[in-house]
């Protein structure tokens, strides 16, 4: 039984702002909102205000569990913060070629593409801000802490890969390693050291 009020696109814009504005956080899970906004509600009229808030412009569907509040302050990169809301008790990590991109070790930008590991399955996920892709890894947080970092910490939702775990898992996993820059590699994996 649904007896749950409607909730005014009005009260739910307001509310949402004020736990953006308090957290920081952009992405949400349906399931976030339930415990939050739309309490005790159930699962037809959060769909409901969900589909009325997309279609209204408060918040943009990502993919099928995880939406975005583009207002939201201060901005964290917003395909990290999916794959931290849709892997929630999975062990994830930046890496591959947008890692190497982001250190500028690759010969290409991979625009459209986020590349994560997950302790997860892995998923391809089509999204407005582009694709997401999650790589399953068996390595656990303590096998590679070391070889992770913060970069821009707290714009970043996520740890990345340091250059050569991200190039040695692009070789692991059968990707083109041809577009290395491996002098590079070298250059900023003993800045890093120092």
């Amino acid at each position: 039984m649904c007896d749950y009020k409607w909730m005014r696109l009005s009260t739910f814009r307001r509310e949402i702002e004020s736990i953006a504005t308090a957290t920081g956080i952009g992405v949400y899970t349906p399931s976030m909102l339930r415990r939050t906004i739309l309490r005790d509600a159930c699962r037809r009229t959060v769909e409901n205000t969900l589909a009325s808030a997309v279609s209204d412009g408060i918040l943009v569907r990502l993919c099928r569990g995880a939406y975005h509040y583009p207002h939201a302050k201060p901005e964290r990169n917003v395909m990290e913060e999916a794959a931290l809301r849709l892997r929630p008790r999975k062990f994830s990590y930046v890496s591959l070629e947008t890692a190497l991109a982001g250190w500028g070790v690759i010969n290409q930008q991979t625009f459209g593409c986020t590349t994560v590991m997950t302790t997860g399955r892995s998923q391809r996920l089509s999204t407005p801000y582009g694709m997401l892709e999650f790589t399953h890894t068996s390595k656990s947080p303590i096998q590679v802490a070391a070889l992770l970092t913060r970069p821009q910490w707290p714009t970043r939702a996520l740890p990345w890969a340091k250059p050569r775990l991200a190039a040695r898992e692009l070789v692991r996993v059968g990707r083109n390693t041809d577009l290395i820059l491996w002098d590079d590699l070298e250059d900023i994996e003993a800045e890093m050291a120092q």
